[in-house]
């Protein structure tokens, strides 16, 4: 992404793509990273008044941000550490995911146990990095839908047990039934799970196969949880009885079920499909609570207490004109979190710095679109964060 900066907003680890304004007659060698003060100071004597830099080979948010050195989790992780681990998990759960879709598309699954040793990673995480593993919910690559739709769903349905105080063991089995519900898809034509279009009556209960299909594939696999079992099944169900693939109403529906049926909507929401565009995090939970979709109101509204009205990794407009990421939320002030500020809209110019909204004169009054401002998620966490 590239930008504009007068000089005296210039800041060490800037990398220059060339000079935009300048008054006297000296060139000056204009590509490069700013190292110190000192250049700054040489840029200017020289009559530089503008430079072009480029926000992906630049380093300053790491170098100038307040980046909370001193916050530590109950775990004693700081958030660098935190996200560090979380992404790095993320990576994992990738990589064994595609390792079972590709067994699955050749129509057979030996056994769970990589799925079994991520998905109690994941439950370590969720305990271990709290403010942090929600982030990695919202890297999205959509040429990978399947793949990372399961894994953000055990993230999601593992962070949402916790929250409700379910015991380890059922954590680690419920994300193991949302890292496999929707492995039936594998099975069915690109061309309908890829369509574009409306789906045709026929279409549609072709699509809604996808649930048995996810049965059958795990029927000869021997010790395959009830709770696992469970989510996969119950997944689509919905209290007023349009779901699938039995209809279930009300009651009839586990707790298990209607949590799955929460955060499989939630993610389906804020991802990007070929009939649709993505939703903002924000603005998917207020959906959820307004529309009739068939979800438990109730446990959405835990759910929304879990991962924040503004989820932590959205992009946010506060009334200060700042543009900022939800970092990490205060329980005790849902709607105040604590946020990394990285463009200031007045101005038009970097500022970057992390404010506890419960501690000053501002607000969130707007959620935003990375893509709105050319932002690649993960690659804003790296450079922000990790200097890389």
């Amino acid at each position: 992404m590239l930008q504009l900066i007068n000089i005296d907003a210039l800041l060490p680890g800037m990398f220059i793509i060339r000079v935009t304004k300048q008054v006297g007659k000296i060139k000056v060698a204009s590509a490069g990273k700013v190292n110190d003060e000192q250049d700054i100071t040489e840029l200017a004597e020289k009559g530089i008044l503008q430079v072009q830099i480029d926000i992906s080979k630049s380093t300053h948010l790491t170098s100038h941000q307040d980046n909370d050195d001193t916050y530590v989790n109950a775990s004693g992780l700081s958030y660098n550490q935190q996200l560090a681990h979380s992404l790095a998990l993320h990576d994992q759960a990738k990589l064994i995911q595609g390792r079972l879709i590709k067994r699955v598309a050749k129509g057979k699954i030996a056994d769970l146990e990589e799925i079994d040793n991520i998905t109690q990673q994941i439950v370590n995480k969720a305990f271990e990095c709290d403010d942090a593993l929600a982030i990695t919910t919202l890297l999205k690559q959509n040429d990978e839908y399947f793949l990372e739709h399961s894994i953000n769903c055990a993230i999601l349905m593992v962070m949402f047990g916790r929250a409700l105080k379910i015991e380890n063991t059922t954590l680690q089995h419920l994300g193991a039934g949302a890292l496999l519900m929707d492995i039936g898809m594998v099975k069915l034509p690109l061309l309908l799970t890829q369509k574009a279009g409306s789906l045709s009556p026929q279409d549609t209960l072709r699509m809604q196969r996808h649930v048995d299909i996810a049965l059958q594939l795990l029927e000869p696999i021997e010790d395959v949880d009830e709770v696992s079992l469970v989510v996969i099944k119950q997944h689509q169900e919905r209290l007023d009885g349009t779901g699938y693939p039995d209809g279930l109403r009300g009651e009839k529906i586990s707790q298990y079920g209607r949590m799955a049926a929460i955060v499989d909507t939630y993610d389906s929401l804020i991802t990007t499909r070929p009939y649709r565009e993505a939703s903002r995090p924000a603005d998917a939970l207020i959906k959820m609570q307004n529309e009739n979709l068939g979800l438990d109101k109730e446990l959405l509204s835990q759910f929304i207490g879990c991962i924040g009205a503004n989820p932590i990794g959205s992009l946010v407009k506060l009334a200060s004109s700042k543009l900022a990421m939800v970092i990490r939320l205060n329980p005790l002030s849902p709607l105040s979190p604590v946020v990394m500020v990285f463009y200031n809209l007045t101005t038009q110019l970097d500022e970057v710095v992390q404010i506890d909204l419960t501690k000053v004169d501002d607000e969130i009054v707007a959620s935003v679109s990375p893509d709105d401002f050319g932002i690649r998620l993960s690659e804003f966490l790296h450079h922000s964060f990790f200097n890389t």
